[in-house]
């Protein structure tokens, strides 16, 4: 369901953490006879250039048993594009819809531009300025430079301001061919290719969660994020009984009109160290997902303990939304 590759906020802004945390678990699961499907969330975008050099190469079945890897951006089954409809998978008796969740944030103007220019231009057009700076933040000689000053990012924001208004007042007059000016420039560069992102990349997510009303803040519940971000005109795209979606860290479920069989949603939940915000307050627990079959539906946690016993916590069984 996306986000379990940390891509957009790694530890200390560095993606080799992503890439070591992530080969185990992929190795595993790489051997067996299943296929499996991976929708891409908003962390974990740059999964998008890895399909596309997949696509080139022509490699659609990379597991060495006789599954598949899929990757899908944003929802399974893919969007038609005509129609901009998502026609859920028949499992039993219910259709299923399966989205990663950030479509019920309000503000997503880089997605919207990437979408408009995908579509007038054929072809996949990504536009993401924060993805842009973690990417030179990850250039080997950035992260050196960038653990050797890394005592407050705080420290280099006010060292980029100073240094921006002393390059104004010395350099305003100074010809750019000259050698102060060819200094300066070389200053410029470094801080813009070094320091600069460290500080974008670090600054980010602690702006972006601080934006009111603008996405859905993590570990809120089902009901909530249904009730003040699901519009039931852009509902009427997903053509599925039941809507499974992530996103939010918090595992559990809600119904529209119980009574009328309405829709029926359901948070997997995540599979991270959740905060003691999200614990105490919104009672959140991890390492939750979803099994589905013909006949059953089961929201369940996987605890390593018990799970050495064969046993597995039954958070909630939807048998009567089935029957």
């Amino acid at each position: 369901m996306g986000d379990i590759l940390e891509l957009w906020d790694p530890e200390e802004d560095d993606k080799n953490y992503v890439t070591g945390d992530v080969l185990a678990t992929i190795s595993i699961l790489s051997t067996s006879d299943y296929d499996i499907i991976y929708i891409i969330g908003n962390h974990d975008e740059d999964l998008l250039d890895l399909k596309k050099v997949l696509r080139k190469k022509g490699v659609k079945h990379i597991n060495r048993g006789k599954g598949a890897f899929k990757m899908f951006y944003r929802s399974f089954p893919k969007t038609k594009d005509e129609t901009g409809t998502v026609k859920g998978i028949v499992i039993g008796k219910k259709s299923y819809a399966f989205l990663h969740g950030h479509q019920f944030d309000r503000f997503q103007i880089f997605y919207k531009l990437s979408r408009f220019l995908s579509k007038k231009l054929n072809k996949q057009i990504r536009i993401d300025p924060i993805d842009w700076f973690q990417d030179l933040a990850n250039v080997s000689f950035t992260k050196s430079i960038g653990m050797k000053l890394n005592g407050s990012t705080l420290i280099f924001c006010l060292l980029l301001v100073l240094y921006g208004l002393a390059g104004y007042y010395w350099f305003k007059d100074t010809p750019i061919g000259s050698g102060s000016g060819i200094l300066w420039i070389v200053i410029s560069s470094f801080f813009v290719l070094t320091i600069f992102p460290k500080v974008v990349t670090f600054l980010n997510t602690e702006i972006w969660r601080r934006m009111p009303g603008t996405i859905v803040k993590k570990c809120k519940c089902v009901e909530e994020v249904i009730k003040e971000r699901y519009v039931d005109k852009k509902g009427e795209k997903i053509d599925a009984d039941i809507i499974v979606f992530g996103h939010t860290h918090n595992a559990g479920y809600y119904q529209k009109e119980p009574e009328k069989n309405g829709r029926l949603f359901i948070n997997t939940g995540c599979w991270v160290k959740l905060s003691k915000k999200c614990i105490e307050r919104e009672a959140a627990i991890s390492n939750t997902f979803l099994y589905i079959d013909a006949e059953s539906l089961y929201l369940l946690k996987w605890d390593e303990e018990n799970a050495a016993k064969g046993e597995i916590e039954c958070i909630k069984d939807f048998q009567e939304v089935l029957s």
